[in-house]
């Protein structure tokens, strides 16, 4: 009798154990989105063009840091895309991991596109304010004509056309503990396609476009950002695609085996300033994040 009592306690143990690890995640995903709604993104000084933020893109986990912060617990965090007319102009992440009794929360920007949005003030660890500089698309070689049209048949098309491109491209990074160059992982999927009915609104020369995003081998741990777009110009589209980083540490790009693109790491180099990672949470315990939400 009192080894099923042991027993039972156990059981019970475990399942408060699990609920409770529910629950935190749960009041994570809401910080995240309470955090990404703190920045306001403007393409003009007057702030009369204000950027919108999406619904969430892409939730995460991560085992890269276990050995680093002796901690079996996993990193995580949320990756959201602010648009303009159609356009995906701002990919960011609002991430957190063990640090202490608590967790340290960061938040990591890159410009996505020729046309960055105006400066920001953060409470950055690393400067005071982002000043990105704007994204310039390349051509892709010898890329496949893009498919015409706006009828659902092409937008389907079109997809299979990016995914196929993406496929196309090998992203590498160097481990911030061991130095050793990695290969990262293409996610199959786009994590955010571009909104062809507010490209149409706006006019835009852009008809059509997807964001994928290249992950850590050790969980999905977001690190480098690849938009591709079709662009019209005149009668003629063609494919143009843009790199970017959600991760302090080196990366390079390949496409068909050619190297296209080369980040340092960030915390030796900041490069042209279209990325930037700021911490704005020390050893912040979940009932302090509680608190912070229903106080704003």
């Amino acid at each position: 009798m009192r080894i099923l009592a042991l027993l039972f306690a156990l059981l019970m143990t475990t399942a408060v154990q699990g609920q409770n690890a529910e629950e935190d995640h749960a009041t994570l995903k809401r910080f995240y989105r309470h955090r990404a709604e703190t920045f306001s993104f403007f393409l003009d000084v007057d702030g009369q063009q204000r950027l919108k933020l999406e619904d969430p893109v892409f939730t995460w986990t991560g085992l890269d840091y276990q050995s680093l912060r002796n901690t079996a617990a996993a990193n995580s965090g949320d990756v959201f895309v602010w648009t303009y007319g159609g356009r995906a102009v701002v990919v960011g992440g609002v991430l957190s991991q063990p640090f202490g009794t608590g967790r340290e929360v960061y938040h990591e920007f890159q410009a996505l596109i020729e046309t960055p949005p105006m400066p920001i003030s953060s409470p950055m660890k690393w400067g005071e304010r982002w000043s990105p500089v704007g994204v310039k698309l390349r051509p892709i070689p010898r890329a496949v004509t893009p498919v015409a049209g706006t009828d659902s048949e092409a937008i389907r098309r079109r997809d299979i056309q990016m995914r196929g491109l993406a496929r196309q491209f090998e992203a590498q990074t160097r481990s911030a503990q061991t130095g050793k160059i990695h290969s990262l992982k293409l996610q199959p999927k786009a994590i955010f396609r571009l909104n062809a009915k507010e490209l149409s609104d706006a006019r835009s020369p852009v008809i059509d476009g997807s964001l994928f995003l290249f992950t850590n081998q050790l969980g999905t741990d977001p690190e480098l950002t690849l938009l591709i777009e079709c662009h019209r110009n005149g009668d003629e589209l063609t494919w143009k695609y843009a790199p970017g980083s959600l991760a302090f540490q080196e990366l390079w790009l390949k496409h068909n085996g050619t190297p296209v693109w080369h980040l340092p790491n960030y915390l030796d180099d900041p490069g042209d300033g279209n990325f930037v990672s700021s911490r704005s949470h020390d050893n912040v315990s979940l009932d302090e994040i509680k608190q912070e939400m229903q106080q704003q």
